[in-house]
């Protein structure tokens, strides 16, 4: 079975694998796949689907509570289930919610429930993007070919290779940090 270091990249796998496997001309699905989550002896078991298009993906509860207590919510160490393609992707869907959200903000007006919403957009483009960091090696000026092993990461990379050179992907990660501490000095953090 796949091990996922969190839920939330757990998450993130069976939405990728799902939206990638959707026919096309299919109607979009769910933009968060409806898993079931299963508690096992050390770790959850995410799954989605049945029979042949099953998917299931384990969670050891050990490295989600490390993942917390660091602040890391898609997991400690590099991701050896969603590849650097992918996260630039995630990053860049979390990015545009949060952005096409946050002009609906821009008056002044919304719920306390809106401006959370934009805010773990921001939150979770930031992380995406810094999960796309650990793939740069040290001194390296673009993340490896090797970082891109899924069908999805490898067409990222080939039709947009500049999203992935040092300068674009640091620049990026701190354009998502920097928008998230703008954001919550000038609505206050969430709580």
């Amino acid at each position: 079975m796949l091990a996922a270091r969190t839920l939330a990249e757990g998450h993130t796998y069976i939405s990728l694998v799902v939206a990638v496997e959707r026919p096309p001309g299919a109607p979009p699905g769910p933009t968060e796949p409806h898993t079931t989550r299963t508690d096992r002896e050390h770790a959850w078991t995410l799954s989605y689907g049945a029979g042949a298009s099953l998917i299931q993906v384990e969670v050891p509860y050990l490295s989600e509570d490390m993942a917390r207590r660091a602040g890391s919510p898609f997991g400690l160490g590099v991701s050896q289930l969603v590849d650097a393609g992918q996260w630039a992707q995630v990053a860049g869907v979390y990015a545009r919610r949060a952005f096409d959200r946050d002009f609906s903000l821009a008056d002044g007006v919304g719920t306390a429930q809106e401006r959370r919403i934009v805010e773990l957009d921001w939150e979770f483009a930031a992380a995406a993007q810094g999960e796309l960091v650990k793939f740069l090696p040290d001194g390296a000026d673009e993340v490896p070919p090797q970082a891109f092993w899924t069908e999805l990461g490898i067409r990222a990379h080939a039709e947009h290779p500049e999203l992935f050179t040092r300068e674009k992907v640091l620049d990026d990660y701190e354009f998502y940090r920097g928008t998230l501490e703008d954001f919550r000095h000038l609505h206050g953090i969430s709580e």
